[in-house]
Formats: C-alpha cells, structure tokens, sequence
C-alpha cells in the first residue's frame, strides 16, 4: 500500500529553511569544503540515498566563480547571480543583472538593505498564490513584485507520489520538469519580456528552494545568451553546495510532521533536497529534439520574437572585445 504525506509539510518546512540555517553557510565558499576524501571508506547507504555531493550531482567548471556568484546574506541559503559564464562570441554574461533565488520571506532587514543598494528592479515570484500569501517575500523600495505561478494548472498530484519506493520522488521529480518544458514557456516569457528593456535590470526570480522553477528558468536565459549546456547543468547543480545542511534541517522538520503510522523515514526523504542533472537534461533534451534550439522552441512556445531575443543578448552579454 502506498504511503503519503501531505504537500503541506514540504512547502512549511522548505520556508523555513533561509531561516533555521543560514549562519551555517558563512563558512563552506570553497568548492574543496565539499570534496571527498578517498582515503574514507564510504558509508552504507540505502538504495533511495542519492549522494548529492558527488562529482555527479555537484558540478563545478573554470566559470563556477563561487566567491562571486554565492550572495551571501545573513537569513538566506542559496542565492545566486548567473553573471560570467562565456555565451555567444566569447562574450560572457553580466554581473549583478540576474540573480536566481530562494524565496525572500525570512530576509533580514540587512539582507533587503543589499538589494536595495543593488537597486533591484523586479522579483518575479513563481510559488504558488496561496503560498507567496502566507510566505510574503521581504522586498526592496526599489524592486516591483509580481507572482507568476508556473505551476497553477500542473493535471497530476504530489498524492502520487510513494514514498517507499527508491524512485518515488525522483519519478515524480521528472514528470514535473517535463511538465514545465511542455506547458509553461509562456510564463517564463513573461520574465524574458522585461529583459529586452536595458532599464529594468537587475531582476531577481524565485520559487521556494530557488532551484527547479528556478533552475529552468536560469538554463532558459543562459541558453538564450549561447552559454554551453555542460556550463548550464554546472550551474544547475551548484544548489546542491548546502544540500547537507537542508538535508539536516529539511529532512527532520519533514519527519517531524509525518506520524508513525504513515512510515515515512527521514531517508526516505531525500531527493526532495538536491537537483539531479538528469532533471535538467529532460527539459535541455526535449529542446534540441523537438526544435533544435532555445530560439525556435520560444518562438513556437511563446509570443517572444526574434528581435525580442537578439535584446535579451545584448542587454546580458559584455559588449565584444576589440
């Protein structure tokens, strides 16, 4: 017999995580603090632990940057800009103009003291109404607010989910993506509309952990700009840099909620709070085999034009070198 828990406890305990853990992440910039030692013998591990700090869910590249491309905030966990990955003639991505998220409800006043000298222009919100009511983001004098539900009219439910099943999340997990690719371009465009004007920038964007609505929208931009798909699931797997400390907190917190008798163990858990490349490579793939490139499925998907695209670029890669 399956064995549910309600979505409920998921989005209560992801909001709560800026929150319970940020002082945590002061100290881990360095991609060697996250390593493994080969001289260790590896723990046993049951079938449904996927290893999110492995070299195959933890990418790093020469452009990961992460002293610049970590925000670090004093109630936040994983806020990053998608500035200086190279694209299009060698041109590299702009700083400070993009900067995926998180959700913003447990900023500190210090912290909306950053964006506000940032001079943030836009949050684009993709949770849930009902959600971003009851976890208002903290926002800045300067940045307009919209919510962009991408995943209002999503046909399946997490009460499919079965949670004894090694692969129960992970199937789960990829419906979603794939759900995402086929029906919500035309959402995303809504953000890459602002991005033709060079004066609405810097953006921010976010769901609630900041990194699967997110992480689709980030490959959709860098895409657009001709950043490498290899660069793209980089950065894509750089959320999984805190998985440990979520994992710790998230993984308790979820346990917590569920009694006994529905038989849900903290393991069992886990792949609610990394990202798998393989996720990501549903949506990149479903692009290259249905229309060969992030141009022509936008141009079919949404009501973007080309000239729209071509703004995009130039607004968010350096000018060419002389």
């Amino acid at each position: 017999m399956k064995k549910f828990v309600g979505i409920g406890a998921l989005i209560a305990a992801a909001a709560a995580v800026p929150y319970l853990i940020h002082k945590k992440r002061q100290k881990k910039l360095q991609a060697e603090d996250f390593s493994q030692n080969d001289s260790l013998p590896l723990p046993e591990k049951n079938p449904w632990e996927t290893d999110f700090k492995d070299e195959d869910h933890l990418i790093f590249c020469d452009e990961s940057n992460l002293g610049k491309r970590l925000i670090q905030l004093e109630n936040s966990i994983n806020i990053r800009d998608i500035g200086g990955y190279t694209g299009l003639d060698g041109r590299r991505t702009k700083w400070r103009k993009v900067i995926r998220s998180e959700e913003l409800a447990h900023l500190s006043d210090k912290d909306v003291e950053y964006f506000d000298e940032l001079g943030l222009k836009h949050v684009f919100d993709f949770r849930d109404a009902p959600k971003a009511k009851a976890m208002p983001d903290k926002l800045p004098s300067t940045a307009d607010y919209k919510n962009i539900p991408v995943l209002k009219n999503i046909p399946f439910s997490h009460n499919e989910i079965d949670f004894t099943a090694p692969d129960g999340i992970d199937a789960f997990m990829r419906k979603i993506y794939r759900y995402q690719v086929e029906n919500a371009a035309p959402l995303y465009a809504e953000i890459l509309k602002v991005m033709t004007d060079p004066n609405q920038y810097p953006i921010l964007y976010h769901c609630t952990n900041g990194k699967d609505r997110t992480g689709f929208m980030t490959a959709l931009i860098l895409l657009i700009c001709g950043v490498p798909e290899e660069t793209i699931i980089s950065d894509y797997s750089l959320t999984n840099l805190t998985f440990d400390e979520a994992f710790e907190v998230l993984g308790t917190i979820m346990a917590d909620e569920m009694n006994e008798a529905k038989g849900i163990s903290k393991d069992q858990l886990k792949d609610f709070f990394g990202v798998k490349p393989e996720w990501l490579k549903i949506q990149l793939n479903y692009i290259k085999e249905n229309y060969e490139n992030v141009d022509a499925y936008l141009l079919d998907k949404t009501d973007l034009t080309k000239e729209d695209l071509d703004k995009i670029r130039e607004n968010m890669l350096e000018a060419p070198s002389v």
